[in-house]
């Protein structure tokens, strides 16, 4: 009878196992297929110099030499692509956690206002950059100007060059980028809503004023939320690539970021090996920055199990 039960129960086990590897299967293969395999394909890429028509060649370090010892276009895309990341990411932090604010309080038809706030993170994509273009056409100011800077006009206000000006071509990027700074909302709205009424209680009757409520209350318990916000537009921004790449400068120089100089390697050029060399400093340099940010971290982020 033992013996029955352990064969009984040996089946149902071996059942459970196949059907385990069975549904799982999908999600192995396509983590294979288009994760891991181009991944380590790019690695080996790096070292080869392939235009996709020939065979690749073997060329060590070539690549990678070659990279650094381009000024022109290598080092200017990571100039903007820091500009981008020092100057987009605490604009898009501060902006999205300002608005958030405001859009916390609890009055009559709120909801309508999140709404609206946040459907431009949902409507993006080459049509919304398309549209930005026209909008920030600079014209001459005499019919011809986009719709900003026509605005601007009425009011006698001579508006910025934006593309065609070498000053404001990659603070028009950034701008643009800020269109869907209310899709962080989801990210803040539960922070701000976690931060216990007690405390400002207690804040407003030892007498703190707003400010000194949100810095010493609300501040400290949202410092987690600040944290991801921080890292993952720091990722995002080293990754920024169609707001340059659909409305660039009147010279591509003032406003190409990294990835737009890996694509124009790859799919202009051909040049696999060298894109792939692109690609991987640029992981290189995301990681670092992620682990750097996640040791300082540790003086500044305050989690309630600390």
């Amino acid at each position: 009878m033992m013996a029955k039960t352990k064969q009984v129960f040996s089946s149902i086990s071996k059942h459970e196992k196949r059907n385990f590897w069975i549904y799982i299967s999908p999600w192995i293969i396509g983590f294979l297929a288009f994760t891991a395999i181009p991944f380590f394909s790019s690695l080996a890429l790096s070292f080869m110099q392939w235009d996709i028509i020939t065979s690749p060649k073997w060329v060590g370090f070539g690549n990678y030499k070659e990279l650094m010892d381009d000024k022109i276009y290598f080092w200017n895309a990571l100039r903007n692509t820091i500009f981008y990341a020092l100057v987009g990411v605490p604009l898009s932090v501060t902006l999205g956690l300002l608005l958030s604010i405001l859009l916390s309080k609890e009055i009559k038809g709120i909801n309508v206002f999140r709404i609206i706030f946040y459907l431009p993170a949902v409507f993006g994509g080459v049509a919304v950059l398309m549209l930005w273009s026209y909008l920030l056409y600079p014209g001459t100011g005499n019919g011809d100007a986009g719709l900003i800077n026509a605005a601007l006009g009425w009011f006698g206000i001579e508006g910025p060059g934006w593309s065609q000006s070498e000053f404001w071509a990659k603070p028009a990027v950034i701008l643009v980028g800020l269109w869907g700074v209310g899709g962080s909302m989801m990210i803040w709205l539960p922070a701000l809503a976690g931060v216990p009424k007690e405390l400002h209680e207690a804040a407003e009757i030892d007498g703190a004023s707003r400010w000194r409520k949100f810095w010493s209350v609300t501040f400290p318990l949202i410092t987690p939320a600040i944290f991801f916000q921080v890292t993952m537009g720091i990722i995002g921004s080293f990754q920024i690539f169609m707001e340059p790449k659909i409305m660039p400068g009147n010279q591509k120089a003032w406003t190409d970021s990294l990835m737009v100089n890996l694509f124009d390697n790859a799919f202009t050029f051909y040049k696999m090996g060298y894109a792939s060399a692109i690609a991987w400093v640029l992981f290189i340099m995301i990681m670092v920055l992620t682990v750097i940010n996640l040791v300082v971290s540790k003086r500044w982020v305050y989690y309630e199990s600390n």
